[in-house]
């Protein structure tokens, strides 16, 4: 793996370039949100370096569900669906731009596009209104929007290569495992690589979260596991300290907000600023009508879609990426809407 750090230097370059933001100083455009700020989830990037995702922990969930949620919205969420010869065909729409690029100029069309993928694929899963909401906010927050982005804030590359020298064991059998480069922070939620590649496919391309339906997948996938651990009991932390304690969460959207974006159930070790952060968090939630303290079941994340809406059977999760794209491009989310004014 240490042979592998030549490869680095493309990012590494860019993290010097972008200098500025570690310094203390004004980020480039291509840093900020729609607003002009630093994302919530670049900020906490910052904070908490290669230990700001739960997904890993998540991935050793103990699965146990919600005694009131419909078993049959318990996909297999953490498998790699589908054969090898289906997965051989998928090809994920691709990313946006490379590491050493600036992001494309946002326009009103790939905005739009965006919210036409978030309002189908949610509607497809039969997901309640307040999450359909929550994956626009974070959508809005973390990339104004612009699906396909290869994040390239100093944090993000930091913590991208940080975590894949923890990680890159865990994907010996991955093809693409030994370059660094590749293993970085991608799409509508920029989601950290190293952790999220694995509630897809073990052996896939890290760069297949740069598409936007495999992003809303992902994100429910994680969401579901944070949720089960919340359910499941007492969660087990660990101090400052080094000594071990349990704590209760309350299952609500905000505490899933910050299990699945900002990396925590347990208390940070930044907690007065992850306070700061959850309290802007709340603001927004409630600006566009979401209650962060309103309790969350199961059943109100909804369940991946086996099935097109002619009723042919998707066999594996490429296949129901593939119907889903197939889907929106044909219009069907506007046929519906259409149907359902009249």
């Amino acid at each position: 793996m240490r042979r592998a750090l030549p490869a680095l230097l493309p990012a590494l370059l860019t993290t010097l370039l972008a200098g500025p933001l570690a310094c203390g100083g004004v980020p480039d455009e291509d840093e900020t949100n729609s607003s002009g700020e630093l994302s919530e989830g670049r900020e906490l990037a910052a904070i908490e370096e290669s230990d700001s995702n739960l997904v890993l922990a998540l991935l050793e969930s103990d699965g146990n569900a919600d005694p009131d949620a419909d078993p049959d919205a318990d996909a297999d969420a953490a498998e790699s669906a589908g054969d090898d010869e289906a997965a051989a065909d998928f090809v994920p729409r691709a990313c946006v731009h490379s590491l050493d690029e600036k992001r494309p100029r946002i326009t009103k069309s790939a905005q739009l596009l965006t919210k036409r993928i978030i309002r189908h694929t949610a509607k497809r899963m039969g997901v309640h209104e307040d999450f359909r909401k929550l994956l626009a906010l974070i959508a809005l927050r973390e990339s104004s929007y612009q699906s396909g982005l290869v994040h390239r804030l100093s944090p993000d590359l930091n913590a991208s290569y940080s975590s894949w020298r923890k990680m890159s064991a865990r994907y010996e059998d991955n093809p693409h495992a030994s370059d660094p480069t590749l293993w970085q922070t991608y799409g509508l939620f920029g989601m950290n690589s190293n952790y999220f590649t694995l509630l897809w496919d073990q052996k896939a391309d890290p760069r297949v979260l740069c598409d936007p339906i495999v992003d809303i997948i992902l994100y429910r996938r994680a969401a579901e596991r944070a949720l089960r651990k919340m359910l499941s009991g007492p969660i087990r932390c660990k101090g400052q300290d080094g000594d071990t304690f349990d704590i209760t969460v309350e299952p609500t959207w905000g505490n899933i907000h910050r299990a699945v974006s900002g990396g925590k159930i347990c208390p940070s070790k930044h907690e007065e600023r992850a306070a700061t952060m959850r309290k802007y968090f709340d603001a927004r939630a409630r600006r566009v009508g979401i209650d962060p303290n309103a309790r969350v079941s199961l059943k109100m994340l909804g369940k991946e879609p086996g099935r097109g809406l002619d009723g042919e059977t998707w066999e594996g999760q490429e296949a129901m990426v593939t119907g889903l794209w197939k889907e929106i491009d044909a219009g069907a989310d506007d046929k519906r809407a259409a149907a359902e004014d009249e």
